[in-house]
């Protein structure tokens, strides 16, 4: 199992262009603080954010359409901090007390993060909780997306701790999966592609629509076309409101 894992990230890696080099550097320096990014981030939506990275070549950044916020109004922006998880039958302990060191990371980050969980596909247990936003806020963390499931949903909601997951389940993950390694290129499933790699300091955002994966390097380009369109958009929303013609102003501008 270990074997195919590293096998698989390994080819994740290779085929965009992520090495050991670039993942070793500081994922969390971009051209704009981290917290203004955020600001910005969450004034945009995921429908725009994805037109602009499909028009500039980057069309499979949509996770899969399963993967929604536990509550409708939830929205969740910041850089990338990638967790790999494994099936640990055995509640392996060595596994399960190296986690705390993972928290450990995400203190060292320095900036707010996005924890991020690659479950190697597992569909039974919860991968997050409620013990889970309580240490990661303490250390960073503003929010997650679980490629699984997540529980102690009530206290994450009367918390307002926006997760992002699959389904919601009561099921205790220990002698089921465990914690692998962090800070590492990870594979969430795709909307239109199997896997979407993440590698940390790629940038999440996610809405009620869903969650985009945003490279790294594109982040403020982004972020700015983005912007650019979501302004327009609020224009021509405003011409179609006020005038008598929708067919003159559709003709005028080309996007409904």
């Amino acid at each position: 199992m270990l074997a195919f894992i590293t096998t698989n990230v390994t080819l994740w890696c290779t085929h965009h262009n992520y090495d050991d080099e670039v993942i070793a550097m500081n994922p969390y320096e971009y051209a704009l603080p981290v917290p203004e990014l955020i600001e910005r981030y969450r004034r945009t939506y995921s429908g725009a954010v994805y037109d602009i990275l499909d028009e500039m070549g980057y069309p499979h950044q949509a996770l899969a359409t399963e993967l929604k916020p536990v509550k409708d109004h939830w929205v969740i922006a910041g850089p990338a901090f990638t967790l790999k998880g494994i099936p640990d039958p055995t509640g392996d302990p060595s596994l399960r007390e190296r986690r705390i060191h993972m928290f450990e990371a995400m203190k060292a980050a320095g900036v707010p993060i996005v924890d991020v969980r690659d479950t190697s596909f597992d569909n039974q247990a919860a991968h997050y909780g409620e013990m889970n936003a309580t240490v990661g806020a303490a250390n960073g963390v503003v929010g997650a997306v679980v490629d699984g499931g997540s529980r102690d949903t009530r206290f994450l909601v009367d918390r307002d701790f926006p997760v992002f997951c699959r389904y919601l389940t009561p099921v205790e993950a220990v002698k089921r999966w465990s914690y692998y390694d962090w800070q590492i290129t990870v594979g969430l499933r795709g909307a239109l592609t199997s896997v979407v790699p993440v590698s940390p300091g790629d940038f999440i955002l996610g809405d009620l629509d869903g969650v985009v994966v945003i490279p790294k390097d594109l982040t403020v380009e982004v972020l700015e076309r983005t912007e650019e369109l979501v302004q327009r958009e609020d224009e021509v929303r405003a011409e179609f409101l006020a005038s008598p013609d929708p067919v003159a102003v559709y003709r005028k501008h080309g996007r409904l």
